[in-house]
């Protein structure tokens, strides 16, 4: 059984097509500049990064890896 950490009060819930874990509400890795994950795009005269398709972050596995790696640097 997978359990989810999901924020159901977020006034941005569902904030994905596909529910995943919302540990990181905003990624602490941005902008990672990951071209397969988001893209520079233009707001005004800014280039900004845009990463707004990725849900990588989002991945029940990938939250669980940076607390593994958080935790055993942390000691």
């Amino acid at each position: 059984m997978i359990i989810l950490r999901v924020n159901k009060a977020c006034k941005y819930y569902p904030c994905h097509k596909e529910l995943e874990d919302c540990t990181f509400c905003f990624c602490p890795f941005y902008p990672c500049k990951n071209e397969t994950l988001g893209e520079y795009t233009r707001i005004g005269k800014k280039r900004v990064w845009d990463c707004t398709g990725c849900d990588w972050i989002h991945k029940k596995e990938v939250v669980d890896k940076i607390f593994k790696v958080v935790k055993q640097n942390f000691k």
